[in-house]
């Protein structure tokens, strides 16, 4: 299991360092990083687990998440 967060300044950013770390996997693998909205003005390149944690916070998480891969 990997445990990964870095936060970016602008999404195309994120997405770009996303796609990095996720070159040659599929959106199943747990070494698979997505893109989820930041806790600030900013946006989070985080590990699967870490994302799917975020997005099951309770019924009124409302986190969109975004998995980018090759």
């Amino acid at each position: 299991m990997m445990d990964y967060c870095e936060f970016f300044d602008t999404e195309a950013k994120a997405i770009a360092a996303c796609r990095e770390i996720s070159r040659g996997l599929n959106s199943k693998d747990s070494a698979c990083c997505v893109v989820v909205d930041g806790p600030e003005d900013n946006y989070a390149v985080v590990d699967l687990e870490t994302a799917k944690d975020l997005l099951d916070y309770g019924e009124e998480s409302q986190l969109p998440c975004l998995i980018v891969t090759d």
